[in-house]
């Protein structure tokens, strides 16, 4: 699942935000995650993926294992929600 909010923070406000958002994640789903550049990488238990960190976005790509596919939508729904709440919401 790819996750995409915009910003307009500058990248050291947006890495701190990420850094918010990857302990809010690890503690929900149990997931570690560590920061490679400008991206950090999330592992855990039939899940991976990363956080990219731009200039003017932010986008979470998760890979769920087979065991979490039937969550998807609520494991989206909780990604989507702590994004949100760090990033605001999409402007369509």
């Amino acid at each position: 699942m790819r996750i995409r909010r915009s910003h307009t923070l500058g990248l050291e406000e947006a890495r701190v935000r990420i850094d918010r958002i990857a302990e809010t994640l690890g503690q929900q789903y149990s997931l570690t995650s560590t920061w490679r550049g400008d991206y950090v990488v999330v592992r855990g238990n039939g899940v991976n993926g990363r956080i990219v960190v731009a200039h003017e976005y932010v986008e979470a790509e998760i890979r769920l294992g087979l065991a979490f596919l039937l969550m998807e939508r609520q494991i989206r729904s909780g990604i989507e929600e702590v994004m949100d709440e760090h990033f605001g919401r999409p402007q369509f």
